[in-house]
């Protein structure tokens, strides 16, 4: 049996592993050393892709939660 919730998500399920995976490797990284190296406006590359990953699953999260029958 399939709820409409499922139906859903199936198409962003690629999104929320992509964000969710750039939201954990930026994590993991800004606790190894080479996460500090280069500057992104101010702003290490590790703390940049934790920053779009978090802000890209809420979305996704959001849209799977609006667009739900």
């Amino acid at each position: 049996m399939v709820t409409s919730i499922q139906r859903t998500s199936k198409p962003l399920k690629a999104q929320l592993l992509i964000s969710a995976f750039l939201f954990w490797f930026g994590l993991l990284s800004w606790f190894l050393p080479y996460g500090h190296t280069s500057e992104v406006l101010g702003l290490s590359w590790s703390a940049t892709m934790m920053i779009v990953g978090g802000v890209w699953y809420v979305i996704t999260k959001g849209l799977i939660w609006w667009n739900h029958e």
